[in-house]
């Protein structure tokens, strides 16, 4: 058994349901608890690497209906808005919305998604649609189109602990896709709930606000320069990646300079030879050779008079 006494084993179970990474699985006089799928990246990730906590917000998607179901849902109205019924269903804990129209169409809400990689997540999101989406085929025999439509961009929520610093002077919202908020969650009851946050609808900005390291200075007012921080990030790697390629094609102007150099001197010297053929040059370069050496053996002594 561990060495830990009750009540810290019954904080810890609670904080973790707060925060959605266990689930009660059998009730009774002895409860068993399961872990979700954010629970397991949460204690499976790497004791060496600090991993903020990243937020989906609920992507959802709609299809159109081909056929409706042929057997039974519990549907219920929700409203009538501009002269359509909508209906909602829960099948677990993903919300399902039927839009009886002109065309009816069925929105699938996979809810808020939890992790550590923006990648993750927005596949996490996809499965679970997909998933949803073959239910009401197989089980209830509804048709929909194989290609969905979201219904808007991602967003992603980066919860670092500077942004309590940064939202001292007010959020922040720029130009539609990214601001710094301290908007509420779905659940009430989670402890990210109402806690101050980067949103981001650009996968990369997400990622980059997710791994990057920040100076912390609770000094000075960040306000839109803390949320345009992983544009300026980005903005200096392309500035970086364009003086390697500028570089890199100045290194290979020189090589093939050089190479010319090479060339033009071989050619230069092939030349040079063909002109002596041409011309008889060697021929009178041998005979003055000969020349010489004769003098050389008579000592200088052979001379006209």
């Amino acid at each position: 058994m561990a060495g830990c006494c009750k009540s810290n084993v019954t904080y810890r179970k609670n904080k973790f349901l707060r925060a959605g990474a266990l689930r009660l699985k059998v009730d009774g006089v002895v409860k068993y608890y399961e872990l979700t799928a954010y629970g397991s990246k949460l204690l499976t990730g790497s004791d060496d690497i600090v991993r903020l906590p990243v937020l989906l917000e609920d992507h959802a998607v709609k299809f159109k209906v081909l056929r409706r179901e042929q057997t039974a849902l519990d549907w219920r109205k929700l409203g009538e808005p501009r002269n359509w019924v909508k209906l909602g269903v829960r099948l677990g804990t993903v919300r399902v919305v039927l839009n009886l129209g002109l065309e009816p169409t069925v929105i699938i809400h996979p809810g808020q998604m939890k992790g550590f990689n923006v990648d993750e997540l927005e596949m996490d999101a996809a499965r679970v649609v997909e998933r949803v989406r073959l239910i009401l085929e197989e089980r209830f025999g509804m048709v929909l189109s194989d290609i969905g439509e979201p219904l808007r961009k991602p967003r992603f929520r980066v919860y670092r602990p500077e942004c309590h610093a940064w939202i001292e002077a007010g959020t922040v919202e720029i130009n539609d896709d990214r601001a710094l908020d301290a908007s509420p969650t779905h659940d009430k009851q989670d402890v990210l709930n109402r806690h101050p946050h980067l949103e981001y609808e650009n996968k990369r900005h997400a990622a980059i606000a997710a791994s990057f390291p920040v100076a912390y200075d609770n000094q000075k007012n960040l306000g839109r320069a803390a949320v345009d921080f992983p544009l300026t990030l980005e903005s200096l790697e392309c500035k970086i990646d364009s003086l390697c390629f500028q570089v890199a094609v100045l290194v290979k102007d020189n090589v093939e300079k050089t190479q010319l150099i090479e060339r033009l001197a071989t050619a230069n010297e092939r030349l040079a030879d063909a002109l002596s053929r041409l011309f008889g040059l060697e021929s009178d370069q041998a005979l003055s050779d000969s020349q010489v050496r004769k003098v050389s053996a008579t000592g200088g002594r052979d001379y006209v008079s």
